[in-house]
């Protein structure tokens, strides 16, 4: 009994003596670390901590943390992940984006995403495939078995709005006076092609203006533009012309439209631009590729803008390049170098947005070495010594409008140009605005009057017209016409010696 309660007695005091050293150990834990937060706290109220920042636990944390900011974690995803995201885009979008980089560019190239669009394009109605075509992109096993890119290149070809039995087929009938195709306003107009400018300021910010109206004549197609709030031609970059086809009733789902671009222009200062004319209101500024802006007279704003379209590979530019690339045909050549000596034939047209001035053909012309240039051949449709060869010529003027007010301004026009060889194949096209200046006379002519010139030249040629003003019959009247291009172009295009 004793040793029983002696035993319990001496458990209870081992017991009690660990109480004591368990409390004892727990309180010099507890002053450790409050005397640990008061230094902390008295180190953050110190400035000498904003100079010397506490050190990363580990060096391994630092430099995970090091190279996860710098680490593109978008590269880091699935390849799933990305095309579901890309399943979003529209097709403009989608075919932007391939050109990021090579994952890019196979990943937004798949069937699959292509496949769908295409059957989404075919649910809007706007253009009916073959029964056979949307049977194969619904179904899955036919979207795998294709290539790649299959899907893309049929969508975008749909979305052009071509095919080879449609209006390929309808540009092989020449106009035997122009050398055109004979139905290219009429595929125009079928295919509802229109065209819109795309300023782009010195920020880099862009404005997109739809066409006014076009002025449609043999070979070529005037663009107008004076409806919207224009800028300063001194805030002005670059101007870009783009083709885009519409459906013939819009609705909200009918976009993406495909942009293809014609050409682009720089509008800067530095580039050599030349006054054309001038009226009471506004000037007329000439840019390349047949470009004018109308500017208001003092303070340089933007009135209105026209362009000059000629119809050789017209529709093909407006629907086969890309929203930044344009399209580039294939260069025709010939197998007789003969033919680069004799049997052209010129067709020219001065006019206007609203009317036409002249239209004149000349065949066949023979081409002759220009005196004093040997690089230069020269054709001769209109001799200055024979008078039977003179043309009359209506006024010569650009009449405009914009913002109500209406204007003329005199002595310039329009000027579309089209040199065809011995096949009737276009070899040099031209629809560029032209000024008429005073010029001394060149010689005594039968037609007695003041004499004014226009000069036409770019690297693929020139052209060089003589009128003269009759006071007494109030008639002006084209006594010289002169085309000249370079030797070398001819041999180019021919083969042989020029």
């Amino acid at each position: 009994m004793a040793t029983g309660i002696g035993g319990f007695l001496r458990r209870l005091r081992q017991g009690h003596v660990k109480d004591e050293e368990t409390k004892l150990r727990e309180a010099q834990e507890g002053e450790t670390v409050r005397a640990e937060g008061a230094r902390r706290r008295r180190d953050r109220n110190s400035p000498s901590t904003y100079l010397q920042p506490e050190p990363c636990t580990t060096l391994s944390e630092c430099e995970q943390y090091g190279r996860g900011s710098s680490e593109n974690y978008f590269e880091r995803l699935p390849s799933e992940i990305i095309l579901k995201i890309c399943s979003f885009l529209d097709a403009s979008t989608l075919f932007n984006i391939s050109f990021v980089n090579k994952r890019f560019h196979d990943l937004a190239n798949s069937n699959a995403l292509w496949s769908v669009l295409y059957a989404s394009q075919f649910e809007k109605k706007k253009w009916r495939p073959r029964g056979g075509v949307m049977t194969e992109a619904v179904s899955s096993t036919s979207v795998e078995e294709k290539p790649a890119g299959y899907w893309k290149k049929l969508l975008l070809k749909e979305m052009a709005g071509y095919t080879d039995t449609m209006w390929k087929t309808e540009l092989r009938h020449m106009n035997p006076h122009t050398g055109m195709p004979a139905l290219t306003e009429h595929v125009l107009r079928r295919l509802h092609i229109q065209w819109e400018i795309t300023l782009i300021n010195k920020n880099g910010r862009e404005s997109v203006y739809e066409h006014t109206h076009t002025f449609f004549e043999g070979s070529s197609v005037t663009v107008y533009w004076n409806r919207g709030g224009w800028p300063f031609m001194s805030s002005l970059n670059g101007l870009q012309l783009h083709g885009i086809m519409c459906p013939a009733r819009p609705a909200s789902g009918d976009k993406p439209r495909w942009r293809s671009l014609i050409h682009t222009t720089s509008l800067t200062k530095s580039v050599h631009w030349s006054f054309l004319g001038a009226d009471e209101l506004v000037k007329l500024l000439r840019f390349n590729n047949g470009i004018i802006v109308g500017v208001w007279r003092g303070n340089w704003k933007i009135a209105f803008v026209m362009i000059n379209l000629h119809f050789h590979k017209l529709i093909e530019r407006s629907l086969l390049g890309s929203p930044f690339c344009t399209y580039i045909p294939m260069e025709d050549t010939a197998l007789d170098s003969d033919r680069g000596r004799h049997g052209y034939t010129l067709h020219i047209v001065l006019h206007n947005p609203l009317h036409r001035i002249m239209c004149q053909r000349f065949s066949p012309l023979y081409i002759s070495r220009v005196p004093y240039q040997g690089d230069y051949v020269q054709l001769i449709a209109i001799d200055l010594a024979d008078v039977l060869q003179h043309r009359p010529v209506a006024k010569i003027s650009v009449p405009w409008e914009a913002e109500g007010f209406q204007g003329d301004v005199e002595r310039c026009c329009m000027m579309t140009l089209t040199v065809l060889d011995e096949a009737q194949r276009p070899f040099w096209c031209v629809s560029s605005p032209v000024r008429m200046s005073n010029k001394l006379r060149v010689l005594d002519l039968e037609h007695a009057g003041e004499q004014f010139g226009i000069v036409y030249e770019d690297v693929e040629g020139k052209v060089r017209m003589t009128f003269v003003w009759m006071e007494d019959l109030q008639q002006c009247f084209l006594v010289q016409l002169i085309t000249a291009f370079p030797a070398a172009k001819v041999k180019r295009r021919f083969g042989g010696e020029s």
